[in-house]
């Protein structure tokens, strides 16, 4: 009985570990997004008046290029996360 509780304690503290881990590269890629949205809003200049229907339509193309090729490269249940969401952005 105390080897089980043994090795049921050690599955917990490494499963423990992990989530810890996760939780720090999800830290850090909220980091890094939140960086790279600051400077590109920042760096980015507005279209003129009269090309912004026109710029935010181009946009929208390329946003839904850019999930594909994203939904394309991914594997296991993250793909199916991603299918997901392109299939949402298509019932817009």
């Amino acid at each position: 009985m105390d080897a089980a509780e043994e090795r049921i304690a050690a599955s917990l503290d490494r499963l423990a570990r992990e989530i810890r881990r996760v939780n720090l590269g999800q830290q850090a890629l909220f980091a890094f997004v939140d960086s790279l949205v600051k400077t590109l809003l920042t760096c980015i200049a507005e279209p003129p008046r009269d090309a912004y229907d026109q710029a935010v339509a181009r946009g929208k193309v390329r946003y839904d290029r850019f999930l594909k090729s994203v939904g394309v490269g991914m594997v296991g249940d993250s793909h199916a996360a991603m299918t997901e969401l392109l299939n949402r952005g298509e019932e817009r």
